[in-house]
C-alpha cells in the first residue's frame, strides 16, 4: 500500500503546481522602507583599488524596475544571415535565447522570436537596475585609530565590473554570447591618496555621512598578504614559478592567522598586455601550519601548458565571514557597520590584501 500511495501523492501535488507572479504578494511588503546597504572594502597594499559600494535596497516585487522590458535598448536579436525574416538553426541567437520551460529537453519559450522576453540577457539586467539603486550623494572618509583623516573618497560612475554568464542548452550561439560584463558605480579614493599604504594590523575606520547628516561607521584591520607560493616539481625563475610536472597538489600559499578565506583569479598571458581569464573563485583554508597560519591549495590540473598570472586576495576575518555566512545581513555578528544610533546597517566594512605572481606550466 505504501508503494502505491507515494507515487499517487506525488502525482497529485505535481499536477496542482501553479506559477505565481511575485507581484501578487506586493501587499505583504507595503510598509517596507528602503534602506542603505554598504560594502566598504579597503585594499591595503593597492589603495587605489579600494571601493565603497552604496545601494538602496529594493523589493523584488518592484515592477517599476523589474518590468520585463529592455528599457535601455541594448538587447540584440538573432542575426538573420539569410534574410528570410526567421531564425534558422545555424544562425547566431545573440540575446534572443529564449527561456527554458517545463517539458521536453531543449524546449524554450521565445527563442529566436525577435522580441526581448523577460528573463533573456539584457532584459531587466544590471545596466538597467544598478544606476537606479546606487546612492552617489554620500561624503566618505577613512580615519586612523586616532580618528585622523587619512583619505577621502569620491563617487565615480564606473568603479568596477563583474561578469554574468548565460547558456547551457540554449542551442547554437556565438561563444561570446554566453558571457556579459557589467560595470557599476561606487566610491573610490581621490587621486591624491592613490599611493597610500596601510600596514597589516593597523585598524582604520570608514565614516560615511548622508545628505541628511546621518552617519555610518565601520572599522577593519588589514591582514598580511599571501606568501610562500609553492608547488611540487617546481622551481623559481626570477618572479615566475616554473611547474615542470603534473601535480594534484596544485599551487599552495599561506596567509596570516586572522584570515581563512581567499579569492583566486587565474589569467593566461597571451602577450605582455593581453590576459585571458581562465577561472576565479573563493577558496577556504583546509589546514594550518604549526603556528596556526592558513594553508591553501589551488588545483591547476585542467590548465594547459603556458604562462599564467595568479591574483590572490586575502580577506580579513569580518569580510570572510560576510562572504560565506548564511546569517541574515542584519545579524550583529555579521555586519560591523553601525549608524549614529548604534543600529546595525546592512553590509560590511572589510579589507583585502592582494598578491600577484606568474607561473608557467611545462608539463
Amino acid at each position: 500500500m505504501i508503494k502505491l500511495i507515494l507515487p499517487i501523492s506525488i502525482l497529485i501535488f505535481s499536477s496542482c503546481t501553479k506559477e505565481l507572479s511575485i507581484a501578487d504578494f506586493a501587499s505583504d511588503f507595503e510598509n517596507y522602507k528602503s534602506e542603505l546597504r554598504v560594502e566598504a572594502i579597503l585594499n591595503s597594499n593597492n589603495f587605489s583599488e579600494s571601493i565603497i559600494r552604496v545601494d538602496r535596497t529594493i523589493l523584488v516585487t518592484d515592477t517599476s524596475l523589474f518590468n520585463g522590458r529592455d528599457d535601455n535598448g541594448d538587447w540584440e536579436s538573432y542575426t538573420d544571415v539569410n534574410g528570410n525574416g526567421l531564425w534558422d538553426e545555424d544562425e547566431p541567437l545573440n540575446d534572443d535565447i529564449g527561456i527554458a520551460i517545463r517539458g521536453p529537453l531543449g524546449l524554450f519559450e521565445g527563442r529566436g522570436n525577435g522580441i526581448p522576453d523577460a528573463g533573456e540577457p539584457r532584459v531587466d539586467d544590471y545596466n538597467e537596475i544598478l544606476p537606479q539603486i546606487h546612492d552617489s550623494t554620500l561624503s566618505i572618509i577613512l580615519l586612523d585609530a586616532e580618528t585622523n583623516i587619512i583619505a577621502e573618497f569620491e563617487w565615480v560612475t564606473i568603479a568596477g565590473e563583474f561578469e554574468e554568464s548565460f547558456g547551457g542548452g540554449h542551442g547554437p550561439m556565438d561563444d561570446n554570447s554566453f558571457l556579459y560584463t557589467y560595470s557599476f558605480g561606487g566610491y573610490k579614493p581621490k587621486s591624491e591618496y592613490s599611493e597610500l599604504q596601510i600596514s597589516p594590523g593597523n585598524e582604520v575606520q570608514f565614516k560615511l555621512e548622508t545628505l541628511g547628516g546621518n552617519t555610518i561607521q565601520g572599522s577593519t584591520t588589514p591582514v598580511r598578504e599571501a606568501n610562500q607560493f609553492d608547488a611540487l616539481f617546481s622551481h623559481w625563475s626570477n618572479d615566475t614559478l616554473i611547474i615542470n610536472q603534473y601535480s594534484l597538489e596544485g599551487i599552495s600559499w599561506i596567509t596570516s592567522l586572522q584570515s581563512y578565506i581567499s579569492s583566486a583569479k587565474v589569467e593566461k598571458v597571451i602577450s605582455p598586455d593581453s590576459l585571458v581569464k581562465e577561472f576565479s573563485g573563493i577558496l577556504s583554508s583546509e589546514e594550518m601550519n604549526e603556528i596556526g597560519e592558513s594553508i591553501y591549495n589551488m588545483s591547476i590540473f585542467f590548465l594547459s601548458q603556458g604562462l599564467y598570472q595568479l591574483t590572490v586576495n586575502v580577506f580579513d576575518e569580518n569580510y570572510g565571514n560576510y562572504l560565506i555566512s548564511e546569517l541574515p545581513l542584519r545579524d550583529e555578528s555579521l555586519s560591523n557597520l553601525r549608524d549614529q544610533n548604534d543600529t546595525v546597517v546592512l553590509g560590511i566594512a572589510g579589507s583585502i590584501t592582494d598578491s600577484k605572481l606568474y607561473f608557467r606550466i611545462n608539463y
